[in-house]
């Protein structure tokens, strides 16, 4: 299977993979990859969730237990 692309995207498709050491299909593979990866978060309503520390109870904090330089 075949498409046309313009000839300017072919040359950057090309630079872009030369600065990367890839070939142009290694390239496309990956942009469509990370597209769907993209597409599947979209998809699902939520992003991705990042982990929650429970540091504790804490209290109240003053100036002086963060910076040195309060007196």
């Amino acid at each position: 299977m075949g498409i046309e692309i313009p000839h300017e995207i072919e040359i950057r498709l090309a630079e872009e993979a030369r600065k990367e050491g890839i070939s142009m299909e290694a390239l496309l593979e990956r942009l469509m990859s990370e597209r769907e990866s993209a597409d599947h978060f979209a998809s699902n309503g939520s992003p991705p969730r990042v982990p929650i520390l429970n540091l504790g109870a804490m209290g109240l904090l003053h100036r002086r237990d963060i910076n040195d330089d309060a007196r």
